[in-house]
């Protein structure tokens, strides 16, 4: 299981451009998003019964970076991602231990 999703969480990268170089704040600036992104990762946890549901649910969330990054910037998607992960970090810290 963990090999599978540290593949799937590095393969679903954006594609290389200006924007995704650019650097962003390690303060978070989007509280909104950094609470989307909790709010998300407390969804995955509960619905995460087998490898399956972990993987489509990181999915998704690697889809909602991409789009947060494409209509409000990259900022606002490291928030997001930031919200997730820390959120996951502090409540599920075996399942942060293989993907993080």
């Amino acid at each position: 299981m963990s090999f599978s999703i540290a593949i799937l969480l590095s393969s679903c990268g954006g594609a290389d451009n200006r924007k995704s170089t650019r650097k962003v704040s390690t303060k978070v600036h989007d509280r909104k998003a950094y609470a989307l992104g909790e709010e998300h990762a407390a969804n995955l946890l509960k619905s995460a019964d087998d490898e399956d549901s972990v993987q489509e649910g990181l999915l998704d969330i690697r889809a909602r970076i991409s789009n947060i990054e494409s209509n409000l910037g990259r900022q606002s998607a490291a928030d997001y991602e930031r919200g997730f992960t820390d959120y996951v970090r502090k409540n599920c810290d075996s399942l942060a231990r293989i993907i993080f």
